[in-house]
């Protein structure tokens, strides 16, 4: 059973970002789910936020388990602070929500959904990056729990 859902905003549409996500996605086939809800089409970009932040909102409900959202506001954690994060919920059987915005962030309805709130830089990063490095921050987190020396 896959124990985390990565609840994301937009399809990959740079190639570099789309081949990076697919080899981790591949790597952690057992462990997780994610859920490519659509990018708003609205223009103005504070409706956009809004639009998409709904959707993820209703995505969120219609699931169980922990919401840990990504976002600039967050705390930032190390891979061993993050791995070790991950293992109370786990060892709970509790399943993890994350959630990954677009291009304009979250609202401020999806912050306080969460139970943790994580950022994975100082620096702004564009989603498809984030997702990327979220990607391969999970998949060290995992491996750090295995003590099979990917991370070192």
């Amino acid at each position: 059973m896959k124990n985390i859902t990565l609840l994301c905003i937009g399809s990959l549409k740079i190639s570099w970002s789309a081949e990076g996500c697919a080899q981790f996605v591949d790597r952690l086939s057992r462990e997780l789910e994610i859920v490519e809800l659509p990018a708003s089409k609205e223009k103005d970009p504070t409706r956009q936020m809004e639009d998409e932040s709904r959707r993820l909102l209703e995505a969120i409900e219609k699931r169980k388990g922990l919401v840990w959202v990504l976002d600039e506001r967050g705390k930032g954690m190390t891979s061993q602070t993050f791995s070790h994060a991950l293992v109370s919920p786990s060892d709970r059987g509790e399943h993890i929500l994350f959630v990954l915005g677009g291009a304009y962030g979250l609202t401020d309805a999806v912050r306080e959904r969460a139970a943790k709130i994580m950022r994975l830089s100082e620096m702004t990063l564009p989603h498809e990056l984030c997702r990327l490095v979220f990607l391969e921050q999970l998949y060290r987190a995992i491996q750090i729990q295995k003590g099979t020396g990917y991370h070192h």
